[in-house]
């Protein structure tokens, strides 16, 4: 890095520290913006005082506020604004801070992990669910090993996960993820999506002895099912709030547009998913509530509000 570009790489971390922490010491400024000499810190500082002159224009214009003890920064309505991650980014931070929290034994120091994991979790509330990566390799895993799979599995429609104990067979790809294998709850060949999976813990206990033909014959039933489906497969418009459009896009993966509105002093955000499945696509929005509202087509809004009213009815009765 040339010292030019370091130069002005450290003027921008002291002013998002600043931004962010509202007032620091003089001291924790120097700690956390890596300026470790107080006078080099100062003289930073000072060229701070001079944005807002000639020949900078008002939009440039930082205030610094200093009371002897504490500093503080003023700057435009317009960069008032939090440090932003991207989904993914705050996903690993979790990680990191999870896997700390883990390792971690002083009381003091669990505490501020665990405050800081709570603010996390608002982010992500999906916190503990396994990722996709994590779910296909420890099915790939139990598969090559011949191992049972105990899971947590939300199925089609119900409200409550149930924990079932699969054999795992195959995983299948076809627009989404899918487990199939024996199902012992069940006592016949199942079929998981992926995304409705909460809990996967990998056993020890060896896969039921199975005929290679009825496992065949169960894959070859799925593939023809999920092409069977290929036809269904239009867009919908649904409004939901800010706060389910994480759990709702991992489901559904969502098309953000620009379009909201106001009902109450809820504000409902529109976008866009594909129907792949009617009945399944129904039953990931009717968990959400009043969370969410579908907006077209008109077809699937009339079911749901048949359905809405339909329970309306059950609960008055």
């Amino acid at each position: 890095m040339n010292p030019s570009t370091k130069k002005l790489q450290t003027k921008l971390a002291v002013i998002h520290l600043l931004q962010e922490n509202k007032r620091m010491s003089l001291e924790d400024l120097s700690k956390y913006s890596g300026i470790d000499d107080i006078k080099d810190l100062k003289k930073e500082l000072g060229k701070l005082y001079m944005v807002g002159s000639y020949p900078y224009t008002p939009d440039q214009f930082v205030e610094l506020d200093y009371d002897g003890e504490t500093i503080g920064i003023r700057m435009p309505l317009s960069l008032e604004q939090g440090l932003v991650l991207s989904v993914k980014e705050w996903a690993t931070i979790r990680k990191l801070f999870l896997e700390e929290d883990e390792k971690e034994t002083g009381a003091s120091r669990k505490k501020i992990l665990k405050s800081i994991l709570d603010k996390i979790h608002t982010i992500l509330p999906s916190a503990g669910i396994p990722s996709e990566n994590e779910l296909k390799k420890n099915i790939e895993d139990s598969i090559s090993e011949g191992k049972s799979l105990q899971i947590k599995y939300r199925a089609q429609g119900e409200s409550e996960p149930e924990s079932r104990k699969v054999d795992p067979w195959a995983l299948l790809s076809f627009r989404e993820d899918y487990l199939i294998g024996y199902c012992h709850s069940r006592k016949a060949p199942r079929t998981f999506r992926l995304d409705s999976i909460l809990q996967l813990n990998r056993t020890k206990e060896n896969v039921a002895e199975i005929p290679d033909q009825e496992r065949k014959n169960a894959i070859s039933k799925l593939k023809e099912f999920l092409k069977g489906g290929e036809g269904d497969s239009n867009f919908a418009e649904i409004y939901h709030t800010a706060e389910v459009y994480f759990n709702l896009h991992s489901r559904l993966h969502l098309e953000r547009t620009s379009t909201k509105k106001q009902i109450g002093d809820i504000t409902y955000y529109l976008s866009k998913a594909r129907i792949r499945n009617q009945d399944w696509f129904l039953s990931v929005l009717k968990g959400f509530g009043p969370n969410v509202i579908l907006h077209n087509p008109p077809e699937l809004k009339e079911r749901m509000a048949a359905y809405w009213e339909t329970l309306s009815s059950d609960f008055s009765n």
